[in-house]
């Protein structure tokens, strides 16, 4: 499955692999996340 990611998800995949990611625990914090990725998205023009 690796070989058909390319190099940036192959980093995601060996961080997430390496417990390097954790989870939001506050809702207060996701609310504050999403709105960053919506703005950002925004900015980008996705």
């Amino acid at each position: 499955m690796t070989s058909k990611l390319n190099q940036e998800e192959k980093e995601i995949l060996k961080s997430y692999d390496a417990d390097e990611w954790v989870s939001v625990s506050k809702p207060a914090d996701m609310a504050r996340y999403k709105l960053t990725a919506k703005n950002t998205l925004k900015k980008i023009s996705v």
